[in-house]
This record gives C-alpha cells, structure tokens and sequence, in this order.
C-alpha cells in the first residue's frame, strides 16, 4: 500500500439519522445513512436538491449532531469539529483583508515558525497558486479563490477532506480546470475525500465510487462503483454506460427520459 494511504484513515457512518423540530412538526432530512469509505479513497454523494448531502457532510465534520447514529474518522467518534476532517464549501470564504498566503496560514495552529512557513509556500504551490502570495482575494478569479480554499483545508493535513459543491459557483471551463486540479491533488496527496456534487459527469470524472441519495428524508438508494482508469474520457462509452445508470436510478428505467438527459 501506497505510504501516504497508510498515514491516512477511513471514514464510517453507522445508522445515521436527521431529524428538525417545526413548527409544523418533525422535518426529517436524513433516514438510516451506513456507508463505509476506506483510507484514500474518493466518494462522490449525488441527489436532488433537499435530500440532505450538505447536512450529512455538516453532521461528519461535527458542525451538527445526528438524531441517532454515529459517525467515526478512524476510531473517534465524532461529537465535534476536529483537525483531522477539513471542509472546502461553495463559497471560498476567504478573509478579504488577508493575503492569499495570509488565508492559507489561518489553516495551521500555533506560531507560523520555518517549518510552517516552507509548508505553506508548499501547499500555494500545490494549488498553482505561487506568484499569487501577496494578493487579495478580491484580486483572484473565482477559480483561483478556490485554489485558496482548499490549500487552507489541506494545510492542517486534515485526514478526510470534505467538500461541498466546491466548484458549484463557477462556469463550465473553469469547472473543469478545477475538477483536474482537484484530482492532481487528490492523487498527489492521497487523502480521503467526500465530495457532494449536483454534476453527475464530475462525480464520475473523479470517484472511486458514487453513492446515490433519494428524496428527502434521504437514505442511500444505490452506490455505483466507477472502474474507470484515469484521467478519464468524457466521452468515453463506459463514461457514458454509468452516466446512463446514473440518471435511471434518478428518473426511472423511461428511454424517453433518458434520452432527454443523455
């Protein structure tokens, strides 16, 4: 096994649930989640809008509590936010009035001594953005924003990274851009990544496996393996054959439909 897969950990969430009191009664989200994701592996979560994949990936970082179940990073159980699980959202959420190199620093505890100063110009190099030190979020493309972003998350070598639509706010090419960068990332650094995603072709594009959510209150409806080599072709026919499986687990086995889609 690959050295930096042996430094990382898994991630298990048992019989999770998520229930919200209203005023109308009790709203429930989430419904009995058990999903297993190994040391190094990367799993997309895909489902209609309202299904509850920001919620779960709220309840795995420790912003939020289950209803019933737990959730373990390796062997702790979670019950609040920890170093060892860091989280890119849709928004970068940089701080305006701090550098890029500033804003990545915020992601290291402790005094910035050599050590940690090497680290950072490692990881804005990491994320392409070297030259780009002294510049202020409001001087970057959006894309580049979110390069910061995620250096900041990965800066404290958390063991899971969570992301949440990461690229959700950005137009089609530098999407893409983005999603190459994240894999390059992802293969370069080996950590265990979640990523929840409306794109189906950019689940399929970097998962090693895809878990699929129903309306709400969600629960698992299926998870699809992806054997796909990569980079992976787009274009490819067995991109296309799980793009397929995809969309009939969504819209039903109706040709029409999925001719619509395809």
């Amino acid at each position: 096994m690959d050295e930096a897969i042996k430094e990382n950990i898994g991630l298990e969430i048992n019989n999770i649930s998520r229930f919200f009191e209203i005023d109308s009664g009790e709203l429930k989200v989430l419904n009995n989640i058990n999903l297993d994701v190994r040391p190094g592996e990367f799993v997309s979560i895909v489902g209609k809008s309202g299904c509850g994949k920001s919620t779960l990936l709220k309840l795995i970082v420790g912003l939020d509590k289950s209803t019933q179940g737990e959730i373990r990073i390796g062997s702790r159980l979670v019950d609040k936010p920890s170093i060892e699980c860091g989280m890119v959202f849709q928004e970068a959420r940089l701080y305006p009035w701090l550098t890029v190199e500033k804003n990545i620093e915020f992601g290291i505890s402790g005094k910035v001594d050599n050590e940690k100063k090497e680290r950072i110009a490692e990881y804005i190099a990491l994320v392409g953005l070297t030259g780009f030190e002294k510049a202020y979020p409001a001087q970057l493309s959006g894309g580049m924003q979110q390069r910061a972003s995620i250096a900041r998350a990965l800066i404290g070598r958390p063991k899971v990274l969570l992301l949440d639509e990461p690229f959700g706010a950005l137009d089609a090419f530098t999407r893409i851009n983005m999603q190459n960068e994240i894999l390059r990332i992802w293969e370069h650094e080996k950590r265990t990544m979640l990523l929840v995603t409306h794109d189906i072709d950019e689940a399929i594009f970097l998962s090693d496996r895809i878990v699929i959510l129903s309306e709400r209150p969600g629960k698992i409806k299926e998870i699809i393996p992806v054997n796909l080599p990569r980079p992976r072709d787009r274009s490819n026919n067995l991109f296309l054959e799980i793009r397929k499986k995809i969309l009939i687990s969504f819209l039903g086995n109706s040709e029409l439909n999925i001719e619509y889609y395809i």
